[in-house]
């Protein structure tokens, strides 16, 4: 069946489907799932060629792609996954480039998994994935990424793992032969856990334009990273209003460097948070308690759940009300990078946590990075 009459079909039977009652509706045809349902290359499936030990809790996984596998761009990420115990699981990870260049070399990738606590996916990969092995891929995903012109200089801020996505940009800016200085600012508890830590050394010899400082949590050489003590390291070289800026890693730290860089006049900044911050990005000081001297404004926010016919307070986020409800609704990364669990909202103010945008009326949005301004309702 050629791609025309395949999407006419999807389309029709879609149509179908939204003329049943709810409880008969499959989900089937909705956008999500024909993406694993269309084309040759819906599904990829990688063959695992090599297995690095990074550091002795993280592994980068070499994955031949399949034919016609589209390149990618650095700071994306592709869906993992795996079957663990009969039941198909899936999380995200930043593409981290091969033999530190960033790039895609005789149709492969890489993807680095550091060992999570409880981690289903990532203790799975550790532990049953090694070189022959086959896994199941996206294809890339994310807007996450430098800018396509060159710049005299480049700011880039990372903590723990959310070193990932930094690494691949930093290393495809030096392939392509940048001249700008590249400043590499990474937090860690030890030297012990920082990921790519003599790939980053190496880069460093061989490339003069680059420019590499560890901060560390533990141990005699503490340190910690802020905007504050990262530029003090640059006296002063870089021209603020004229260098991008790119930042991975928790929440909170990811959220304490964008408000400072902005304080200082930086506009080109671009953020992924590998956890969501506690506190919204303006009107807040993350040093008061809630409920002390302030209150958020969204604390007293309200979701009514249309299709559950439940009416809920909203403390967090949409997502995790929906959960404390009793309902189950589809989600993947909860960080805002995925986009697994987009619903659709009928009214209603909103509040986008990562960017602190409102927004209004009827629209799709991402549960777990959304807060109700007041009564909102959603198709769920």
């Amino acid at each position: 069946m050629n791609t025309a009459n395949q999407t006419q079909l999807f389309d029709t039977f879609r149509y179908f489907e939204s003329l049943l009652p709810d409880f008969a509706r499959t989900g089937l045809f909705n956008p999500a799932a024909q993406r694993y349902v269309r084309g040759s290359t819906a599904r990829p499936m990688a063959t695992v060629v090599e297995r690095r030990q990074e550091t002795a809790d993280t592994v980068s996984f070499v994955l031949k792609t399949p034919v016609n596998y589209p390149d990618y761009q650095p700071g994306q990420h592709v869906d993992v996954a795996v079957e663990i115990n009969g039941v198909r699981t899936v999380r995200q990870y930043s593409l981290t480039g091969i033999d530190g260049r960033g790039s895609i070399k005789d149709k492969t990738i890489s993807v680095t998994v550091k060992r999570a606590a409880g981690g289903k996916v990532s203790n799975y990969l550790h532990e049953h994935i090694h070189a022959g092995a086959q896994i199941e891929i996206s294809n890339p995903r994310g807007d996450f990424a430098m800018p396509t012109t060159d710049r005299s200089a480049y700011l880039f801020f990372s903590a723990g793992s959310g070193i990932t996505p930094i690494y691949a940009m930093a290393c495809a800016l030096l392939a392509r032969g940048a001249s700008g200085d590249i400043y590499f600012f990474h937090a860690a508890k030890n030297r012990h856990s920082v990921i790519f830590c003599e790939a980053l050394r190496g880069l460093a010899t061989e490339f003069k334009n680059f420019h590499h400082y560890f901060f560390y949590s533990e141990g005699a050489e503490t340190n910690r990273l802020s905007a504050a003590s990262a530029l003090a390291l640059l006296q002063n070289t870089v021209d603020s209003s004229q260098t991008p800026v790119r930042i991975c890693g928790a929440g909170d730290f990811v959220r304490s460097i964008e408000n400072d860089l902005k304080e200082m006049r930086y506009f080109d900044i671009q953020s992924e948070y590998y956890t969501l911050p506690k506190w919204p990005s303006e009107g807040l000081r993350s040093d008061i308690p809630v409920g002390a001297d302030q209150e958020p404004s969204w604390l007293h926010g309200t979701a009514r759940f249309l299709r559950a016919g439940i009416e809920t307070k909203v403390a967090t986020n949409l997502l995790e009300a929906a959960e404390a409800a009793g309902l189950k609704p589809k989600h993947g990364c909860r960080r805002g990078i995925c986009h697994e669990c987009k619903a659709h909202k009928r009214n209603g103010i909103v509040k986008n946590i990562l960017t602190g945008k409102e927004s209004a009326g009827s629209e799709d949005i991402q549960l777990c990075i959304t807060q109700p301004m007041g009564e909102v309702e959603i198709d769920l």
